[in-house]
């Protein structure tokens, strides 16, 4: 199999990766319960989503394969720090929007409540392909080279998984569950907090 390529994506191309994120978790089943509706779901989800990549481009870095098809955030925590608050209440959210924003803290107060901040980490929010990209092996290749400068770095890396096949492509990383499911209420999905020491096998 043809090494796929992965670079770090600059500031330049912030919009594109904003983009690329917002249509690789499209389908994603906290961002379809956070926005039901597609409609809203796409005007909204590259909004919300270019906040997170810049915070990412800012704290930690962005990494993506050569066109794009597959893209991953990941941020730098130190001991002890918290998550910024959702940042859906700082756009300009029409009234009817309303419900995304109440549905988007949900996330963001659950997922936080439940963050490790014993030691310093690397956090992993958001890691996908697009719909044409996918099974391919993309999401193991960007894993593959943080995970690497991870481990020499002497950092673990904390995530959650949204699905089955998710949690067993992390299992294959080295990442354990961690505790409990967080599971969200009005029929919402679960999530599964995962863990990866230093120097796992991978």
């Amino acid at each position: 199999m043809t090494q796929t390529l992965v670079h770090r994506v600059g500031p330049e191309e912030l919009d594109r990766a904003a983009v690329a994120v917002a249509e690789a978790f499209f389908d994603e089943v906290v961002t379809e319960w956070v926005i039901p509706d597609p409609v809203q779901r796409k005007q909204l989800m590259p909004l919300h989503l270019r906040d997170l990549v810049e915070k990412a481009l800012e704290q930690g870095e962005v990494l993506a394969t050569a066109d794009f098809g597959a893209i991953s955030l990941w941020l730098d925590r130190a001991a002890g720090e918290s998550g910024d608050a959702f940042p859906g209440g700082e756009l300009d959210i029409p009234p009817e929007l309303a419900e995304f924003v109440r549905r988007g803290l949900i996330v963001a107060e659950l997922t936080e409540a439940r963050h490790p901040t014993h030691t310093a980490h690397i956090y992993l929010p958001c890691i996908g392909a697009l719909p044409a990209y996918r099974g391919q092996g993309f999401g193991s290749a960007l894993l593959r080279d943080k995970l690497e400068r991870a481990d020499a770095a002497n950092l673990p890396v904390y995530l959650e998984a949204s699905s089955t096949r998710n949690r067993a492509l992390y299992a294959r990383h080295g990442f354990e569950a961690l505790g409990d499911p967080i599971r969200f209420p009005e029929d919402g999905p679960e999530i599964h907090p995962m863990w990866r020491e230093p120097s796992a096998q991978v």
